[in-house]
C-alpha cells in the first residue's frame, strides 16, 4: 500500500522530470499564409524577354548554387507571368548567349575592370545577373541529459520507501548556422545599364539538434534538416525581394508562435492555431495589458494581424516585440512589413 510519503516521493520525481523536459504550459502555433505585392518600379518599357544567367559563386561556395540560384529566380519570374499576368518570358539558358567579358561586367557594375563595349545578348532584352556566397558554421556542444532512472529506490519491490536515483550524462549537440549573401541586378541589354538592383545583405538561419532530457536520446547531425533546403529558402527570400521590385510577386510566410506563461497569451496561441485571428489578437492584447513587455504576445499579435491583412497593425506589434529583444525572427518579421506592407495587392 502506498503511503502519503511514498506518493509524494513519486510526485517529486515526476515533477523534476517535467521540469527537465521543459513541460510547461507553453502553446505552439505553426502559421503559414501568403499575399501578393505590387512592384516598386516595374520593368522597362518594351522589356518582355529576360535571360537569367547562372550566378557567380564565391570561392568557398559550392558551384551547384550557380545554377540553383538561377533556377529559383526563373521560377519566380514564371510564377509572376503565369499567375499574375506579367508580360514577360524567360529565354532558355541553353539557347541564350551572353558575351559579357570583364569589361562588359564593369559596365554593368559587376566588376572593377574598365568599362568596354556593351555585351551582346541574343533573344533577350534584359539580363538578370547575380552573385551568391554561402557560409556554413558548425558548432559542437554538450548538453546534460538523463541516462538512467532507478524508480525502485522509491520503495523497492513493495514501494516501501526510499528515494529515486537519477543519473545524468553529457551528450553531443550540433548547431549549424547558414549565411547567404546575394547580389541581383537587372541589366537593360539595349544600353548595358543597370535598371534595378538588390541591395546585398546577409540572410541567416540556424538549425540545432534537439536533445531529449530523457535517457540519453538525441538526434545526430545527419538528422538535422538538410542544409541545402535551408539555404534554398534563404536564396528564395532574397530573390523574392528582388523580383518584387520588377513585377507582382507572391510573398510566402511561415512562422511559429510560442506562448509566454501568461494565460491570455496561451489562449491567443490556441486561437491563432485555429486561424481565428481576431480572437487571437484580443487575447494577445490582454496579455500585453497584463505585462506590456510580453514580447511573445506582441509577436503573436503581429503574426495574427499580418495573416488577417492588417499590415499597419502587424508592423506596430512587430516593433513592440523587437523592443529590448535581440531576436532575429522578430526583426525579420518587422523588416518584412516595412518592405512589403504598403505594397500588398488588395
Amino acid at each position: 500500500m502506498l503511503t502519503t510519503r511514498h506518493c509524494m516521493s513519486a510526485v517529486s520525481v515526476i515533477y523534476c522530470l517535467s521540469l527537465l523536459a521543459g513541460c510547461q504550459s507553453a502553446e505552439r502555433a505553426p502559421v503559414s499564409f501568403s499575399y501578393v505585392v505590387e512592384p516598386e518600379r516595374g520593368l522597362p518599357d518594351g522589356m518582355d524577354t529576360l535571360a537569367i544567367q547562372p550566378a557567380k559563386v564565391g570561392p568557398n561556395t559550392d558551384p551547384k548554387w550557380s545554377d540553383l540560384c538561377a533556377t529559383i529566380m526563373q521560377s519566380l519570374v514564371n510564377e509572376s507571368r503565369n499567375r499574375f499576368g506579367t508580360n514577360i518570358n524567360v529565354s532558355d539558358r541553353r539557347d541564350t548567349q551572353v558575351t559579357f567579358d570583364e569589361a562588359d561586367l564593369a559596365a554593368a557594375g559587376m566588376s572593377s575592370g574598365a568599362a568596354g563595349s556593351g555585351g551582346k545578348l541574343l533573344a533577350a532584352k534584359g539580363a538578370i545577373l547575380s552573385n551568391i556566397n554561402v557560409k556554413i558554421e558548425k558548432h559542437v556542444g554538450k548538453q546534460r541529459t538523463l541516462s538512467g532512472l532507478d524508480l525502485a529506490g522509491i520503495g523497492g519491490r513493495g514501494w516501501g520507501g526510499g528515494r529515486a536515483n537519477i543519473e545524468t550524462e553529457e551528450v553531443e549537440t550540433v548547431t549549424r548556422t547558414m549565411t547567404v549573401q546575394t547580389d541581383f541586378r537587372l541589366v537593360d541589354t539595349s544600353n548595358n545599364r543597370i535598371w534595378a538592383q538588390h541591395t546585398p545583405r546577409a540572410y541567416t538561419a540556424t538549425d540545432r539538434t534537439k536533445t531529449s532530457p530523457f535517457f540519453g536520446s538525441s538526434k545526430t547531425e545527419a538528422e538535422l534538416t538538410p542544409q541545402d533546403q535551408i539555404i534554398a529558402g534563404l536564396v528564395d527570400q532574397a530573390a523574392r525581394e528582388f523580383v518584387s521590385q520588377l513585377m507582382p510577386c507572391r510573398i510566402a510566410v511561415d512562422e511559429t508562435v510560442v506562448s509566454s506563461g501568461n494565460k491570455n497569451c496561451v489562449q491567443g496561441v490556441k486561437f491563432l492555431r485555429a486561424e481565428l485571428y481576431a480572437d487571437a489578437i484580443a487575447y494577445f492584447e490582454a496579455a500585453l495589458a497584463d505585462k506590456m513587455d510580453d514580447h511573445k504576445a506582441a509577436f503573436g499579435a503581429g503574426v495574427a494581424s499580418e495573416a488577417s491583412g492588417n499590415f499597419d497593425q502587424a508592423l506596430r506589434f512587430y516593433q513592440r516585440a523587437c523592443a529590448g529583444q535581440n531576436n532575429a525572427k522578430y526583426q525579420a518579421a518587422r523588416d518584412r512589413m516595412k518592405l512589403y506592407g504598403s505594397r500588398v495587392r488588395g
